[in-house]
């Protein structure tokens, strides 16, 4: 059940740098496109905007960190560890041996380049709600099939909802902040309590 299925290769820890990276580059390109043709405005302008960084940096930190070990907790419940392997992210974290370094590199590309793109830059335009769902769907969250997956789905969209809230009352270094800590703390505890052959 731990297999990656046969089609699906394992992306080792220096290849996923790589890939976020890349991809990390494509969303704060696609982020100033949308941002400058659409809002009619400058990327740097949302840097500005909200409360001081120093306190956006301290509310984000610390609603990611709650967030995380939510999710944490969540996760390592029976019911909802049988269905894991279903969601192809999770199931790439655990056949991976990422060292912390990594975890926080690719936590780090993910939490600045996503929310430049879904917070920053979608949201204006289409609003919380739809930019929580596209969201979830393009990481693959939205699954109706049993109540778990349904749970997961809303857990998923409570999180992403709460980073649009973090963008639009404190500001865009809050939302990017607590992405970043949500991912080390669910990477990591994947990495040190669902890596294992018999989880």
């Amino acid at each position: 059940m731990n297999q990656p299925k046969p089609d699906e290769p394992v992306i080792e820890g220096r290849k996923l740098i790589i890939v976020s990276l890349l991809s990390g580059l494509v969303w704060l390109l696609l982020a100033n496109l949308i941002i400058y043709y659409i809002q009619e405005t400058k990327l740097a302008e949302l840097f500005f905007a909200g409360y001081h960084f120093l306190i956006q940096l301290g509310i984000g930190l610390i609603s990611g960190v709650i967030f995380g070990f939510a999710g944490l907790g969540l996760i390592r419940l029976k019911t909802f560890k049988r269905i894991l392997n279903e969601y192809a992210i999770i199931r790439q974290v655990k056949q991976m041996d990422l060292s912390v370094k990594e975890i926080v590199y690719v936590s780090l590309v993910a939490g600045i380049s996503e929310e430049i793109l879904f917070r920053g830059a979608i949201q204006p335009v289409i609003g919380i709600w739809w930019t929580s769902l596209l969201f979830i769907g393009i990481h693959g969250y939205i699954r109706l099939k049993t109540i778990p997956h349904i749970l997961y789905s809303l857990f998923t969209l409570a999180l992403s909802t709460m980073l649009g809230a973090l963008f639009m009352y404190i500001g865009l270094i809050s939302a990017m902040a607590s992405h970043f800590i949500y991912d080390v703390v669910v990477l990591y505890g994947i990495k040190k309590n669902l890596s294992h052959p018999d989880n």
